[in-house]
């Protein structure tokens, strides 16, 4: 959660951490190695950049002293694209989809027998996995930007208009194939609890014209329209048009 993939996010929308501090945005100083963080300064109320290592220090105060001098531009570019490693996402997404598939164990058998189903060989490899990485090559996942970073949802509780967070299920294809499927602000990504492959879910998407799992199988689409010209997304449920949005 600390790669830049997620924390400019959560940066972005001033996404607190459970000890509720704000992530800074992270970045670097466009044609250098210098790495810098941007963050809203609470006495100034202003975008503050600064230098995230201390080895690197000297070498920013010496970038902003140039600039200063108009010797020098600086351009701070931060990445907004999520592409977090590979094998580290993988095993991430098995560790999240063990724990939902031994939610739904529990919820619908029990504890003890949840215990039981989890502990069976047939999530060795999935397990093996999540906490050692070391019995496959690779553990491919399926990754796609599928609505945008600012769409509201309905608060279930209490009817307000709040962004989306994330969201995640578990589908079961009719191969059969077990996939855990996880939105983080609409980028949705899916694994196999059954082994390292998504050719299975790559065929449900195409014999379900690419639809989430999360969204249109979970009777919503995603809305949009333009407001005092801006354009605004929402999540909002097949059968029901929320009142001032207009006709489809």
């Amino acid at each position: 959660m600390s790669h830049t993939s997620f924390q400019n996010i959560r940066g972005k929308f001033q996404i607190p951490t459970k000890r509720r501090k704000i992530p800074f945005v992270k970045g670097y100083a466009n044609g250098t190695d210098v790495e810098v963080g941007m963050r809203l300064d609470k006495k100034s109320g202003r975008l503050e950049v600064f230098s995230t290592k201390d080895s690197q220090k000297s070498e920013f105060e010496r970038l902003r002293r140039l600039d200063a001098l108009f010797i020098r531009k600086n351009v701070y570019v931060f990445p907004m694209d999520v592409r977090p490693p590979q094998k580290e996402m993988s095993r991430f997404l098995a560790k999240m989809a063990l724990e939902a598939i031994f939610a739904r164990f529990d919820l619908v058998s029990g504890t003890e027998s949840a215990l039981e189903m989890i502990s069976t060989d047939h999530y060795d490899n999935i397990r093996k996995w999540a906490r050692y990485g070391n019995n496959f090559d690779d553990w491919p996942y399926h990754y796609r930007a599928y609505f945008p970073e600012d769409t509201l949802m309905e608060h279930p509780e209490t009817g307000k208009w709040v962004q989306f967070g994330f969201g995640y299920d578990l589908l079961l294809t009719d191969h059969p194939e077990t996939f855990f499927i996880f939105s983080y602000h609409g980028h949705e990504f899916a694994i196999n609890l059954g082994g390292p492959s998504i050719k299975g879910y790559e065929k449900w998407l195409a014999e379900n014209n690419y639809v989430s799992a999360l969204v249109e199988k979970k009777g919503s689409y995603v809305h949009s329209l333009v407001e005092k010209g801006a354009k605004k997304h929402f999540l909002v449920p097949i059968l029901k048009m929320p009142i001032g949005f207009g006709n489809l």
